[in-house]
């Protein structure tokens, strides 16, 4: 069983203006345009937090767009380096 809650925490999606990006063709299909930053390629942010991510970072966040999330979304992996440190950036436990 994986430790890591994503529910809970939501780190990664508020790390960076410039990420995440889209990867290939078709990637971002079936996102609102309006959470779209088309002239970079990928999300639009909102400061660094990723305009599909609704709630609170570290307490309960979600992303809205879940099941059409970008790919560098989708391999993004739970308790790696770039989680652990992410996480440490907002002051969240690394497990």
């Amino acid at each position: 069983m994986n430790a890591f809650d994503c529910l809970a925490c939501g780190a990664c999606c508020a790390y960076s203006q410039s990420w995440p990006v889209f990867i290939g063709d078709g990637d971002g299909e079936g996102i609102p345009e309006e959470l779209i930053d088309f002239d970079r390629g990928r999300m639009l942010c909102h400061g660094n937090r990723c305009s599909a991510l609704t709630g609170e970072v570290g307490s309960r966040a979600q992303c809205s767009v879940y099941e059409n999330r970008p790919l560098v979304c989708r391999e993004f992996q739970p308790g790696s380096e770039d989680c652990i440190m992410v996480r440490r950036s907002f002051g969240l436990p690394a497990a």
